[in-house]
């Protein structure tokens, strides 16, 4: 498929690299310029993280809890019958028939599928004008990302034309995000990386549906903030940050416990390594993470150049846990000591200027 074809001509399998998963019949190895050994980057905790304890929604006094759960009920949310697919069963087992089936009962979810396929990255020779078509040629794990983001779009858009722009900011970050999470996560060699994508589009909704939550005026100030800062001045705002807010609307709209969690792990991150996680847990959660934080710094703006994103030499108090802990993951040592040859930042690059045309 070609799909497959550009995945490998964005980041070749290589030598020594851990074997995407599953791999019935792996490719022929292809030898690589040595890297360089990674060594994680050492640096004292920064003030203002070491200050910040992020709460939770356990945390909240009941009665604050009770009101703040009231104003997320008030939202809009996503139609009934589309819910399924945030359902983990339904994701995790959907066939592409079943998959067809469900899109073509949203006929905007089918529109955005067709124009995806179509659009110049794939240069098919011949359009492709039927869904089941679509499905096969994208595969499952980007239709269902595809699914999910039209429906928390036309959930969460708020009404005031003013957020509009920081809105399309995030969902913008959501899909570069999944795309991101989807080849590294191949790339890595982690266990499903298409439940990896949807978890990162779900780590926006929350971001997305703080924008109707503020006074607008307060929204715009803060959406320049850092991460770290931004997650303080929401919190302080509103009593929960936005990743919880997610957390909490999930939760209302009845989505699966686990898949909750999963989502709360990854903004988590921003405080604490998972300890309490195994390897495999810990390294799809990082890697998460570090996708959704890469993605909304290029969509912004904040970033232009791939080295920016390099591993081993970000800078920032959103990164810190990520560097001094998750970096110790062999596989995302791995993947840092190939973000640093300069054929691996060319191939990066290409993803990234794909993903924002």
């Amino acid at each position: 498929m070609l799909f497959r074809w550009l995945l490998n001509k964005c980041f070749p399998r290589t030598a020594g690299a851990p074997a995407v998963a599953p791999a019935p019949t792996p490719a022929a190895s292809v030898a690589r310029p040595s890297a360089p050994v990674f060594t994680p980057k050492q640096w004292a905790m920064p003030a203002a993280l070491e200050g910040f304890a992020r709460r939770e929604a356990f945390e909240l006094p009941a009665d604050a809890l009770q009101a703040l759960t009231e104003r997320v009920a008030h939202l809009p949310r996503p139609p009934q019958d589309g819910q399924r697919f945030l359902s983990e069963d339904f994701l995790q087992r959907a066939t592409a028939t079943q998959l067809a089936e469900a899109i073509l009962q949203h006929p905007h979810v089918a529109a955005r599928l067709l124009a995806q396929v179509n659009a110049p990255l794939y240069g098919l020779s011949r359009p492709v004008s039927d869904v089941s078509s679509a499905i096969v040629f994208l595969g499952l794990d980007t239709v269902r990302t595809v699914a999910v983001q039209c429906l928390l779009e036309d959930a969460l858009r708020p009404a005031d034309a003013r957020l509009r722009p920081l809105f399309d900011r995030w969902w913008r970050s959501s899909s570069l995000a999944g795309q991101l999470c989807l080849q590294l996560g191949r790339y890595v060699g982690v266990s499903d990386p298409g439940g990896m994508v949807t978890l990162a589009v779900l780590s926006f909704v929350g971001h997305m549906a703080a924008l109707s939550l503020r006074e607008p005026a307060d929204t715009l100030r803060d959406g320049a903030l850092d991460f770290l800062e931004r997650t303080r001045a929401e919190q302080e705002a509103l009593g929960l940050c936005a990743g919880e807010l997610g957390c909490l609307m999930m939760a209302q709209w009845q989505m699966p416990a686990a898949i909750v969690e999963q989502v709360r792990a990854i903004d988590r991150v921003l405080v604490m390594p998972p300890r309490e996680m195994t390897p495999e847990q810990g390294l799809r959660t990082a890697l998460t993470y570090y996708c959704a934080r890469v993605a909304e710094r290029f969509v912004s703006g904040q970033w232009d150049r791939v080295e920016q994103a390099m591993i081993g030499e970000l800078e920032g108090a959103e990164f810190y846990h990520l560097q001094t802990h998750f970096m110790r993951q062999p596989r995302l040592a791995q993947l840092a000591a190939d973000f640093q040859t300069p054929e691996w930042q060319a191939s990066f690059d290409a993803l990234l200027q794909r993903a924002r045309a």
